[in-house]
């Protein structure tokens, strides 16, 4: 890649400087949380006006490679956590999977009764059931990563409380242990959301930020739905990957 700015390129001159800045932190020559350059000693390392550095730079931090502290500077981001699309797995599995301790702020636990969608999603037909709902803030080492929302199609005449939630941390082992519920498979869509102030507040990043929402359907060893989640994560620490395949004619 280029580590030179070319005036004559069709590409804005705040890309191409975002993207020999970018590679820079992707091959590791910036290390994670380091402070960057500022824009005194950009300025004359790629012959560029101060206002093409600072576009660059909150371009890359609306990308989520960059943050910016008050009264400090410009830092580089933690390396965005990558979740495979066609992985079936837990919010701690993959917190330690990245050698990252997961945790939990418990904001609701408690039987409710069930909206048209999620009764649709968990094939309830019944008017009068409920479904367990499990509302908190997923940590990584601390830090706010991501909003979940569970709905739990529990069996007949079983239960849940809340301490065996803040005991357990993981849903699907809890399921698993107590009701002999083996998550198997699920159906999974993705998209990208704005934070809602409230969002914001308790993921601790600005209003407006972009999120990943995924909602997913999970499925038991008997091919019955007993889990329909809601999951808002941070768009600065989270990407998904998946391998495509070419299906080639005959």
């Amino acid at each position: 890649m280029s580590s030179t700015i070319n005036p004559f390129n069709a590409v804005p001159k705040y890309h191409q400087l975002a993207a020999i800045l970018r590679h820079k932190i992707d091959d590791g020559e910036w290390k994670t949380h380091s402070p960057i350059p500022s824009e005194r000693q950009l300025e004359p390392l790629y012959n560029v006006s101060r206002a093409t550095i600072r576009q660059a730079i909150e371009l890359l931090i609306r990308q989520g490679y960059l943050y910016r502290e008050h009264g400090r500077g410009t830092f580089v981001s933690p390396q965005k956590l990558q979740k495979g699309i066609q992985e079936l797995t837990s919010f701690s599995e993959d917190m330690r999977s990245r050698g990252m301790e997961p945790g939990q702020i418990l904001l609701e636990a408690g039987l409710v009764q069930p909206s048209d969608k999620i009764s649709q999603r968990l094939e309830i037909t019944s008017d009068t059931q409920k479904v367990f709902k499990i509302d908190r803030v997923r940590l990584g080492d601390g830090i706010p990563m991501g909003i979940q929302t569970s709905y739990l199609l529990l069996p007949v005449g079983q239960s849940l409380n809340r301490e065996e939630v803040e005991t357990y941390g993981s849903i699907y082992t809890l399921v698993t242990e107590k009701f002999h519920l083996i998550p198997t498979e699920a159906d999974e869509t993705l998209e990208v959301v704005l934070a809602s102030q409230q969002e914001a507040d308790l993921l601790g990043i600005p209003e407006g930020s972009p999120l990943l929402l995924t909602e997913r359907t999970t499925y038991s060893q008997n091919r019955r739905p007993f889990e329909f989640v809601k999951i808002l994560y941070r768009g600065d620490r989270y990407k998904y990957f998946a391998r495509l395949t070419r299906l080639i004619s005959q």
